[in-house]
């Protein structure tokens, strides 16, 4: 691109979901799936996230994508998470604004699951991850998805722990 040249900008929405359940230690396992689609190899691991289709809200968006790139039904929303990361980045001399909004669901049935289109095995053989925080972290690339899902870790156990402690087990 020459000197001075002014790029043509666009702004993308997106939605996504964090997906965990509790493993047999009794702590949240997170789901993370592999991507065909990512062209960067070091951040081909990501939570299941779309674009927005005309009509839907965010959490209609992150609710079809999940469904469509997992094949799991059998999840919950947990009302009070919400968080929104932007990023930017280069499509076809083009400057991509991307705004993603993601919402925490605890599945509460995994056994369906389904491999998209865009999702590849990696070179172990798996399209998709089970995983503590400290394994999934590190799997994930980029410093603001990181920050947004350890922000969406606490949310869960400090809610967890609430739960627990109502309930009187202590």
């Amino acid at each position: 691109m020459a000197a001075g040249t002014i790029m043509t900008a666009i702004n993308e929405h997106s939605a996504g979901v964090v997906p965990y359940r509790i493993g047999a230690e009794g702590t949240p396992e997170y789901l993370v799936l592999h991507s065909a689609l990512v062209r960067n190899p070091r951040a081909k691991w990501e939570f299941p996230k779309g674009a927005m289709e005309p009509g839907e809200t965010s959490k209609q968006t992150a609710a079809r994508e999940f469904e469509e790139e997992t094949g799991i039904r059998d999840y919950s929303f947990l009302e009070g998470f919400e968080k929104s990361l932007t990023y930017t980045y280069i499509r076809k001399n083009v400057k991509v604004v991307k705004t993603v909004v993601y919402y925490v669901a605890h599945v509460n049935n995994d056994s369906l699951i389904a491999r998209s289109n865009e999702h590849v095995e990696d070179g172990d053989g798996l399209w998709y991850q089970w995983g503590t925080f400290e394994r999934i972290r590190k799997l994930l690339y980029h410093a603001k998805i990181r920050n947004l899902f350890g922000e969406a870790d606490q949310w869960i156990r400090g809610r967890s722990a609430c739960e627990t402690h109502e309930k009187g087990v202590v």
